[in-house]
């Protein structure tokens, strides 16, 4: 073997390697997209849909006709919160760990902190509401717990209600960064994509003229 045949192979395993590289890293991009942003945009619907039930609980609570109804209503809260909860946090930490890997996700942290603060605001509101309705059932004249019952229906619509709408545009302005950045992850790495093809076909087109040339000059001498 001539050191030119040993040269083009060379060529031919650095180019292989360069290709995998190069595949490997529109590979990871695509993932990203999927992975931190479709499905956490899945989630973050989800967290939207369980709040409402979670909303919808408390106010079924209000309307309990009997303390075994209203307890029965209030023992399934905690669990609802904690899924909610633990929505946000599995979020905020992939969120975390794409910034550690790129730029331009500031925003999206910021928002998602702001989700936190506005659910962590609406969450107290609730309980608060909550509390209200408990000591309702534990008063001991019908005035005083009509008193309660209309002091916990007051705070769920005007005070918890405002702060779940508030929740919920955050939420809608966390989708709306997140969608943003998606759509730049994925046309970076389109263009990774097509300069990667380019690249491609041009080592590709060099190095079948040099296999070509290193196949048909050794004839030429024994003419």
């Amino acid at each position: 073997m001539d050191v030119k045949t040993i040269f083009i192979s060379l060529l031919i395993l650095l180019a292989g390697l360069w290709c995998g590289y190069s595949l490997s890293q529109v590979d990871q991009e695509l993932r990203v997209i999927y992975a931190e942003y479709t499905l956490s945009t899945t989630d973050l619907g989800h967290i939207n849909a369980k709040l409402i039930r979670y909303r919808t609980s408390v106010l079924r609570a209000i309307e309990a006709d009997s303390q075994k109804d209203f307890e029965s209503i209030v023992s399934a809260l905690p669990e609802r919160r904690s899924h909610i909860e633990q929505s946000i946090e599995r979020f905020i930490k992939a969120a975390n760990n794409a910034a550690a890997k790129r730029s331009g996700t500031t925003d999206e942290i910021r928002e998602l902190q702001a989700v936190k603060a506005r659910l962590a605001d609406y969450m107290t509101t609730s309980q608060h509401t909550i509390e209200l309705l408990q000591r309702r059932w534990m008063a001991t004249s019908p005035l005083e717990a009509k008193r309660l019952r209309d002091a916990a229906e007051e705070n769920a619509a005007e005070s918890a209600g405002a702060k779940f709408i508030a929740v919920t545009l955050e939420l809608d302005r966390l989708l709306e960064v997140v969608a943003t950045i998606a759509g730049e992850v994925r046309d970076e790495a389109d263009r990774q994509l097509r300069s990667m093809s380019a690249i491609v076909v041009g080592i590709s087109t060099l190095l079948a003229g040099l296999v070509l040339f290193a196949g048909t000059n050794p004839a030429g001498r024994k003419r």
